[in-house]
């Protein structure tokens, strides 16, 4: 018999996914997630992804969430939470998914936080999905065979390369929109292929490789304008800051508007780290002993995912980058941090920006969540190590919470910005001018603070 302050969960059965009850699944990466919907629709689930949140949201997170809790659970939960007190979502009909990672994390109490947060707001009946690995919780309703995991992986696969290609070519296209439109475009085929296996614009049925090919072949056409490349700024962190514009109130556009060129890490790397630790879990920890011979097996199997990519990549002399091998990036950082800093992002988070400046990418934004330990380790707590070894590495940390000021924000950027768009012709007297915290926070503001910091004259206008 169950103890007293134990609720029963409400689960997602059968007869719930026959009756065609939606699933509530709140946004992460943006291109990646819209082929969310059409790949679990060929599954008999009717998905809908969140794919926006907004300031309403966050307060209700904020009050259905425990204020100690980190900001990408307060992000996730009130986004999920507004859309039943909105009246969007009918709480009768209506599930709602969340991952759980099982690590050392507070994202493994996501799903926990979110049933209190629905018993409080009054929807106890709603079932939460909490998807995992490990198989923590059984959910009779919601079942995905081999054949969607398959197509998961080369969805994922393909967003990566989506996201490489269009932040590569976004800054410097011929004619402004063009960039988007094309992706726009591609978003849709793919989801078509998702659905169909076939893309009636590319004759018909297409393979894996092929849509890859295709899909490459046109960002690589894109007109783009003859014209030096420019500062590249990655922007890393914790997984959902990093990923989700509205978290990060939209950093890589701030970026773009400043004259840089923005980089993000892969999804799929992610998944590479998660497998790649398991011979030193197995070394140093005693973890059971056939994860050490699985795991490689699992490695293996997403680099040959990745392979039509790299083949496609190979193909643009350079234009597109494939990214680096997970055993590279291992090596490259364990003087840094070892393979045991595994809570969060773990060692993979340091991994990430050592990777990013060796490889042409010295000025890096570290996403910063509330309440995020593990990011305040092996994020912030790594700055010293990275700019001893790397002198170049201009590296700035950015905290986001819902009571944060943009400006503040806004402002921390600016300012690493200015360092790397330093040019030697800068004029004496030229001055980055930062948003000033009456002004709204936005990259136009009218007027500003002046910190006479020299920057070059073609970017006088972009700062102010």
């Amino acid at each position: 018999e169950e103890a007293g302050h134990i609720q029963p969960r409400a689960v997602f059965t059968e007869e719930m996914r026959e009756a065609g009850y939606e699933i509530l699944a709140p946004q992460m990466s943006p291109i990646h997630f819209r082929f969310l919907t059409p790949l679990f629709a060929t599954a008999g689930l009717k998905v809908r992804v969140l794919e926006h949140t907004s300031r309403t949201s966050m307060e209700v997170g904020l009050k259905y969430v425990n204020n100690d809790s980190c900001y990408p659970a307060i992000v996730v939960i009130g986004q999920l939470l507004d859309e039943f007190i909105s009246g969007r979502a009918d709480p009768d009909r209506t599930a709602v998914g969340i991952t759980q990672t099982g690590g050392m994390c507070r994202a493994s109490n996501y799903a926990a936080l979110l049933r209190k947060g629905l018993r409080d707001a009054g929807y106890p009946q709603v079932p939460v999905i909490a998807l995992s690995v490990q198989g923590f919780e059984d959910n009779p309703g919601f079942r995905l065979g081999v054949t969607h995991i398959h197509k998961a992986i080369q969805a994922f696969v393909i967003g990566d390369a989506i996201q490489s290609m269009l932040l590569r070519v976004r800054p410097y296209e011929a004619t402004p929109g063009s960039a988007m439109d094309l992706y726009r475009t591609w978003d849709g085929y793919v989801q078509e292929w998702i659905t169909s296996g076939r893309v009636a614009a590319l004759g018909g049925r297409v393979s894996y490789g092929k849509i890859i090919r295709e899909c490459v072949r046109a960002f690589d056409a894109l007109p783009l304008r003859d014209i030096p490349r420019k500062p590249r700024v990655g922007l890393v962190g914790e997984i959902l800051v990093k990923f989700h514009p509205d978290a990060n109130n939209h950093a890589v556009d701030v970026i773009e508007a400043e004259g840089c060129e923005a980089e993000l890490p892969g999804l799929m790397q992610f998944f590479h780290n998660s497998v790649a630790t398991a011979a030193w879990d197995k070394e140093n920890l005693g973890i059971e002993g056939k994860q050490r011979y699985i795991m490689p097996i699992v490695l293996w199997a997403l680099k040959k995912y990745e392979k039509p990519v790299h083949r496609a990549f190979a193909a643009t002399n350079g234009k597109f980058e494939a990214h680096r091998p997970i055993e590279e990036m291992i090596e490259r950082s364990q003087d840094i941090a070892r393979l045991g800093n595994q809570a969060g992002e773990g060692w993979y988070l340091t991994a990430e920006m050592v990777d990013m400046i060796e490889h042409g990418c010295p000025n890096i934004i570290c996403a910063q969540p509330f309440a995020c330990l593990p990011n305040h380790v092996v994020g912030k707590g790594m700055f010293r190590a990275l700019r001893t070894r790397y002198p170049q590495a201009n590296i700035v940390a950015v905290d986001y919470d819902p009571g944060a000021s943009e400006v503040n924000q806004l402002n921390r950027i600016k300012l690493m910005l200015a360092t790397a768009l330093q040019d030697p012709q800068a004029r004496d007297g030229d001055i980055l001018q930062l948003v000033d915290a009456e002004e709204p926070a936005s990259c136009g503001g009218s007027s500003s603070v002046m910190l006479g910091m020299p920057t070059i004259p073609s970017r006088r206008a972009a700062f102010r």
